[in-house]
């Protein structure tokens, strides 16, 4: 019995949050999702035609805007690595298919398992042994990881087969097991050695080429991660040292080249130049023009985009998780702490990297999204200093309040955006309130397993919000202190954070762009997947425009 109630006081949160990530399969043909589509097309080429090209997948299936042409034929504009990695999920639904393929959306819901999900809730496993480092309070800890888990857009694109997750976890990935070989600072929790000891610098190369030949764009983080290895490696002072250096140095190399060759080698034989990429060939003229610009589509820092990106209501990185902004006076408290020095400069330039890379995009906003979705690579850096700042606020109970508040607030926003529709469309200036909450009380939900029960419309998603609740209810509690201590820390944080949802809800009233209402909740009523007659449409209409005639457009 001690046991069973050992082994409970260990799983419900790992259980929690594996049905999170499992719950919902927001899954909508009529929005021809443009990231997905290609790869899955370039995974049927591979094992159906062992081909590169997706040429007879466009004809057969949906078209996505998203490719290349290159001697007339047509090609994923994408790193090719989520496609690789769903190789065998595409050849095993096949068989079990009777040879014939399966439909478009049983191959996005096996794809995203086992492209996205899986390695996201993997990726948690080592970022747990990382906060060790920093967080001793279980508690603490506990709060720290599902914040990243479930209040940033972790959630969203570790549930989509969207490449910018699955890229950031393997480079952080190479990031945590470097330092977690090489850093002298005192662990918070003792007895925390790297996975892989003497293979941890290789699997860190491998991580972090594995990263570019999913996403191109996090091949920026893998100069600062060397760098970072050098500095780790040398600082001990010691005869070997130097020998030491040089030996981490080619190991990391080595097995970065590994993934990297897969990548050069896959764009030899699509472009028949290993250093051309699709990005040099789109098909749209739209794309032509963006990524013509500058470098890469980077032209130069826009105060619009920058603003937009971070604080601005309808996509700010800041705005949807508020709890990232603890992360700069983390950054002071890493630098003050002598042997974390390091740490904070690679994680300091990476958040300004890539704040400086989403501000100067000629495409900064990126289509249809919630948050800046290119900066989901560069979110783990943030997550190092909140941590350092909870473990040194939570010493005391009342330091907890904020970072708890802000935290609740983020895990919030992002359960419930993707629970309804993780696709936050440009026309709305307050999606989380036009779309979120509007769309998911009128009954507009996507599939998830409460179809399976028989439950229809918003009961449908009553199991997924009733564990998020309990687990937030737990972890508020969770902090360590009396009772009494742990109760006020919780109703302060739910305060804070209602007060800031107040604070969000008003500016519905200071809209800076139009909201389009009936055409677009039309466009939405017949696009939506699952149809079913529990929806009332006239509960997402603005005031002003219920109770008017609702006759479909022709």
């Amino acid at each position: 019995m001690k046991r069973l109630k050992r082994l409970a006081g260990r799983a419900w949160f790992p259980a929690a949050l594996v049905f999170i990530y499992l719950y919902n399969f927001p899954y909508f043909t009529a929005i021809h999702s443009a990231n997905e589509l290609p790869r899955i097309y370039l995974t049927m080429a591979m094992v159906d035609r062992a081909a590169l090209n997706i040429d007879p997948e466009l004809r057969r299936f949906q078209f996505t805007p998203d490719t290349s042409t290159y001697k007339g034929k047509l090609y994923a504009n994408k790193a090719p690595g989520m496609s690789l990695l769903t190789v065998p999920v595409y050849w095993a639904q096949k068989l079990a298919n009777g040879g014939q393929t399966p439909e478009l959306p049983r191959m996005f819901f096996w794809f995203r398992i086992f492209g996205s999900i899986l390695p996201s809730l993997l990726f948690l496993l080592l970022l747990w042994r990382f906060l060790g480092r920093l967080v001793e309070d279980v508690g603490q800890r506990r709060m720290v990881l599902a914040a990243y888990a479930v209040g940033t857009m972790a959630l969203t694109y570790g549930t989509l087969l969207i490449a910018h997750q699955l890229s950031g976890l393997l480079m952080a990935t190479g990031y945590f097991l470097v330092h977690l070989r090489f850093c002298e600072h005192r662990a918070a929790v003792p007895d925390c050695p790297a996975p892989g000891g003497r293979w941890s610098v290789a699997l860190a190369g491998l991580a972090a080429g594995s990263g570019v030949l999913v996403d191109y764009q996090v091949a920026f983080i893998g100069p600062p991660l060397f760098f970072y290895l050098l500095w780790m490696a040398s600082r001990r002072r010691e005869p070997r040292r130097v020998r030491r250096t040089l030996l981490a140095a080619l190991q990391f190399g080595a097995a970065a080249s590994l993934p990297l060759g897969v990548l050069l080698l896959y764009q030899w034989g699509c472009f028949d130049d290993p250093l051309k990429t699709g990005y040099h060939y789109p098909t749209t003229q739209l794309f032509q023009q963006w990524h013509s610009q500058g470098f890469l589509g980077m032209a130069r820092f826009d105060r619009e985009a920058f603003w937009g990106s971070f604080f601005r209501a309808d996509n700010g990185l800041f705005y949807f998780s508020p709890f990232l902004l603890l992360a700069f006076p983390g950054l002071v408290l890493m630098f003050i702490e002598r042997r974390l020095r390091a740490d904070a400069v690679l994680c300091l330039a990476l958040i300004l990297f890539f704040g400086y890379f989403v501000s100067a995009l000629t495409f900064w906003r990126s289509g249809w999204a919630v948050g800046p979705r290119y900066i989901t690579c560069a979110i783990p850096f943030y997550l190092v200093p909140v941590a350092l700042l909870v473990q040194r606020l939570g010493d005391r109970w009342p330091g907890r309040i904020v970072p708890f508040g802000l935290m609740a607030l983020s895990i919030l926003i992002y359960i419930t955006a993707n629970a309804v529709f993780p696709h936050y469309p440009e026309n709305f200036s307050n999606p989380w309130f036009d779309v979120t909450l509007r769309f998911g009380w009128a009954g507009y939900l996507p599939y998830n397993l409460g179809w399976l029960l028989g439950l229809r419309g918003l009961s449908s998603v009553m199991p997924y919000l009733v564990v998020a609740t309990l687990l937030l209810g737990a972890l508020l509690l969770g902090g360590g202190g009396r009772l009494w201590q742990r109760l006020v820390v919780a109703l302060c944080a739910l305060a804070l954070a209602g007060s800031v949802l107040l604070v969000y809800q008003r500016q519905l009233e200071q809209r800076s762009m139009p909201l389009p209402a009936e055409s677009f909740f039309r466009w939405m009523e017949r696009m939506w997947e699952p149809r079913h007659p529990d929806m009332h449409l006239n509960l997402l209409l603005p005031p002003a425009e219920r109770g008017k005639p609702q006759g479909r457009p022709k």
